[in-house]
């Protein structure tokens, strides 16, 4: 994958952009000591679920009787093998969707629907003619650990020589303001970056760290920022009669050792 993004200068560069692939220090093996690995395996499919049985056998008792004299439920040719290169589908009962409509719902906190919309799917703005904006807007590295979540992360890495030069100075000038950096993208520079048409919009920010002439350069999705809950009023006043309480109590203390 690509990304366009421009440094502090105005200049725009496109550079490799890979998912941050984390070092497994635990490996599971077998009782041979080999490798194991993770497989998908095909459980069942739709033909053989309890509505196809129930359209065979009317009954929840035929079903149960069938199950005991033989497997219904079970085709013996394709259960249990292995699955790659799958794809999501939408299926209904007369079978697979080929289109869909898509709506957003929204809800408010106590689960009531406050509005439903066609979902606007926009195109990636990651690898456009227009790169991600340095927006010059820095957080420091504990507040951002405060304020947001942070759910992916993405590495910057050059293809050549000249980008190189290009990121290791964005990441030196990071490391020296000990910062993140807001990335915005679109013409004006606001608005948050999206990876892949129709996909999840985030709010981006940059992480760069230097030593010696190696560099990293890290960017830190989030889609989530941290707030505390207001106060309702009522709360707030039983917070200022407890203080009042506790002043009293403490005078009457005080008073008493006199």
């Amino acid at each position: 994958m690509a990304i366009n993004i421009s440094n502090p200068k105005g200049r725009d560069a496109v550079v490799a952009f890979e998912a941050v692939m984390p070092k497994r220090e635990v490996m599971f093996v077998d009782a041979k000591g080999k490798p194991v690995t993770t497989q998908k395996l095909l459980k069942t499919d739709i033909n053989h679920d309890l509505d196809a049985l129930l359209k065979k056998r009317k009954t929840l008792n035929a079903i149960g009787k069938a199950l005991v004299n033989d497997d219904p439920e079970i085709n013996l040719e394709e259960f249990g093998m292995y699955l790659a290169d799958t794809s999501k589908v939408y299926v209904s009962k007369k079978g697979i969707i080929h289109l869909v409509d898509e709506y957003e719902v929204i809800t408010d906190t106590d689960g009531s629907l406050r509005e439903r919309r066609p979902r606007q799917k926009e195109p990636q703005n990651i690898n456009s003619d227009i790169p991600l904006r340095w927006t010059g807007k820095f957080i420091k590295k504990d507040e951002a650990a405060h304020r947001f979540v942070f759910t992916h992360k993405r590495q910057l890495m050059h293809v050549n020589g000249l980008t190189f030069d290009f990121l290791y100075d964005m990441a030196k000038e990071l490391q020296e303001r000990n910062s993140l950096l807001l990335i915005r993208g679109g013409e004006k520079g606001d608005k948050p970056i999206i990876m892949q048409r129709g996909g999840r919009p985030y709010n981006a920010f940059l992480e760069g760290r230097v030593k010696g002439d190696s560099y990293l350069l890290v960017l830190q999705l989030s889609n989530m920022e941290l707030k505390r809950p207001d106060v309702i009023e009522e709360d707030k006043k039983k917070a200022k009669e407890v203080s009042r309480k506790d002043a009293k109590d403490a005078k009457k203390t005080a008073t008493k050792k006199k």
